[in-house]
């Protein structure tokens, strides 16, 4: 039996047989009708974002790479074959952890997540935390971390929603959704299915006719993909003091792999990637007063089959329980202690055994209010590895409050935290290129920030500012050994920068406005010595601009609503040291809404690359020029 009936057949099974599931290592609290998840107050002194429903409804055919792209100042480098790895402030993608439900969804194998692989149109709930995070999210968070969820919504009845689209260069989406809540229970059960056939013509930079000295017309061929998926999530109200919960999240994604330019033209040896996920969450809260205790188990397998080859095995399965108390009234302030233990096994043909590993992790957080405008938060964690290094995580972090009068506020912040990267399962294992004797990787991040909050008349106004330095010891890189290439601790690696955002939202006579901006600033290099600071020798890693902006304004009128993006990614260098130069992509969506009693209509046309730049996000890859997007969402609440 193929891995994907397996895979499909597990699913099946605990849709039918679990009946509870959450979160992992968070804190859930249950009000009459609300659902809240509280890891995030720890987070005191930090960046977090929190993405709108706005953001979300423009890219909710899309991915997690087409919302940051839009939306936040943080690099992804990508192909337009459905594989995509994030550049969090400069460093790898293995060192930014994505959390499904508090559940770290990287791969072992990898260390990291292919950002195209995260559809959008699962999720309600997103929130991406700026710098490192290891002490409440353990290994993964040095650069960053991403929170996938949704929230319940209560008493809500039935609800149905079913979006359609159609794009240029054979690309169709389709999604549905089906829900039912009252007082005591929550259920939600979202679908969807996407295929693109990427035959967009482009200009072939690689491949010259010398006969007209100019570059040959192409289009680009074997970089198609598709992808579906089934999320479902159930919550019981047993009484006021239990509560019940469940997630299960299946999906299968197929692609090939995009040639480059020079490939793609004279032709060559193509190949396809088919991956499965399985990912299940399942728990317990009980609240008394100001005391909670939260418990759960959780299941995760990924596959993954490289052109059909099936004597090329590569799986791996967690296993993972958590056990969280928290007091609301401890100290005068939030306190949380817990455990987490996870159990790791693989199947790969490229190692010697069946890698098996044992993890144990201990946290505790405490937030206090030391004075009436300042805030403290300390976060500790323990990382135990069976047989390998322990791994000590604390963070702390302050925000006061410089004046607050009616809705105004102005606020400055200040972290230091300390993060880690346990090495992967290919980085220690794979035969016989593996090292295991590698380090994990360590980071410290220090940061301060100021936020302002206003409003005026019928606006308001949000500005913010982050100024960061990130230290990353041990980074681990692939090198020449010999006649084989291994990974070593060899790497110092230092990021600093600043980040700023903007947001306003006003009424404008018969119009509702939001607009804003995000800006960074990122340098970052490898070096001899932490605070040297000898900036004459430093020289910008690989595929990481220096300057990044987003550039967003959302304006309804009546039923109508017109939605523009626009963004820069600057210069970038290639491993080789050329240059690719930077570039500006404008994105705009014109729509209109039909409502009748309970049900929703909606029409959108978007025009992506509204300008056909023609670009390069890595050396040699086609992207897509100017396109097309047609949407018709339908919804009954």
């Amino acid at each position: 039996m193929t891995i994907k009936k397996i895979t499909f057949l597990v699913f099946v099974f605990f849709l039918n047989f679990t009946i509870i599931g959450q979160t992992l290592d968070t804190i859930v609290l249950l009000d009459d009708v609300e659902l809240t998840v509280k890891k995030q107050i720890f987070l005191v002194g930090g960046k977090i974002e929190s993405i709108d429903s706005i953001k979300l409804s423009t890219v909710s055919s899309g991915s997690l790479t087409d919302m940051i792209n839009r939306y936040l100042p943080i690099y992804i480098k990508q192909d337009a074959g459905g594989l995509s790895t994030i550049r969090f402030r400069g460093t790898s993608p293995d060192h930014t952890a994505i959390m499904f439900g508090g559940l770290n969804i990287n791969s072992l194998t990898l260390g990291h997540s292919n950002m195209s692989n995260i559809p959008m149109f699962l999720f309600d709930d997103v929130k991406v935390q700026f710098g490192s995070s290891s002490s409440l999210y353990g290994t993964d968070a040095i650069g960053g971390s991403i929170q996938l969820d949704n929230q319940p919504k209560w008493n809500k009845g039935w609800n149905v929603g079913i979006q359609q689209d159609l794009a240029s260069f054979g690309s169709y989406f389709t999604g549905l959704k089906l829900g039912y809540s009252n007082k005591k229970i929550h259920y939600v059960i979202k679908a969807f299915y996407q295929i693109k056939e990427n035959d967009f013509p482009f200009l072939n930079t690689a491949v010259k006719d010398f006969e007209k000295d100019k570059f040959v017309d192409d289009v680009q061929k074997n970089a198609s993909f598709k992808n579906f998926g089934i999320l479902q999530e159930f919550n019981f109200k047993v009484t006021d003091k239990l509560f019940f919960y469940t997630k299960q999240w299946y999906q299968n994604n197929w692609r090939e792999i995009q040639p480059n330019m020079s490939e793609n033209y004279y032709g060559g040896d193509y190949a396809e990637i088919e991956n499965n996920s399985l990912r299940i969450i399942t728990g317990l809260n009980y609240n008394i007063g100001k005391h909670k205790v939260n418990t759960n188990i959780a299941y995760i397998y990924d596959s993954q089959l490289y052109d059909n080859n099936y004597d090329q095995t590569i799986s791996t399965r967690s296993f993972i329980s958590s056990v969280n108390y928290f007091n609301s009234d401890f100290l005068h302030g939030d306190f949380n202690v817990g455990v987490n233990y996870s159990h790791l096994t693989s199947d790969v043909y490229a190692y010697n055994d069946d890698v098996s590993e044992n993890r144990l992790d201990f946290f505790s957080s405490y937030k206090v209010k030391l004075f009436d405008k300042l805030k403290m938060a300390v976060n500790l964690r323990e990382s135990v590895v069976i047989d390998y290094t322990n791994q000590f995580s604390p963070s702390i972090g302050f925000d006061y409050s410089i004046t607050e009068a009616n809705e105004n506020k102005i606020n400055a912040t200040a972290s230091i935290s300390k993060s880690f990267k346990i090495p992967t399962f290919n980085d220690r294992f794979w035969y016989p290129n593996g090292n295991p004797d590698l380090l994990p990787e360590n980071g410290m991040n220090y940061e301060i920030g100021s936020n302002l909050n206003l409003k005026k008349g019928k606006g308001t106004y949000n500005f913010g500012v982050s100024f960061f330095l990130m230290n990353v010891d041990d980074w681990i890189l692939w090198v020449p050994s010999g006649d084989l290439w291994r990974p070593e601790n060899i790497k110092k690696v230092q990021s600093m920068g600043v980040e700023l955002n903007f947001k306003k939202a006003c009424k404008l006579r018969i119009l509702d406005l939001n607009w804003g901006f995000n800006y960074s600033l990122t340098d970052v290099s490898e070096v001899d010595e932490f605070w040297s600071y000898n900036f004459s020798k430093r020289e910008q890693i690989a595929y990481t601009p220096k300057h990044i902006v987003n550039i967003f304004t959302n304006i309804d009128y009546k039923n109508w609503n017109f939605n523009f993006t626009g963004s820069y990614t600057g210069n970038r260098f290639t491993e080789s040291k050329d240059k690719l130069d930077g570039y500006i992509l404008i994105n705009t969506i014109i729509g209109k809404n039909f409502y009748l009693n309970d049900h929703t209509f909606s029409v959108n046309l978007s025009a992506n690359n509204l300008f056909n730049k023609a670009y390069q996000n890595q050396a040699y890859y086609a992207m897509p020029g100017r396109n097309f997007n047609l949407s018709v969402k339908y919804l009954y609440h």
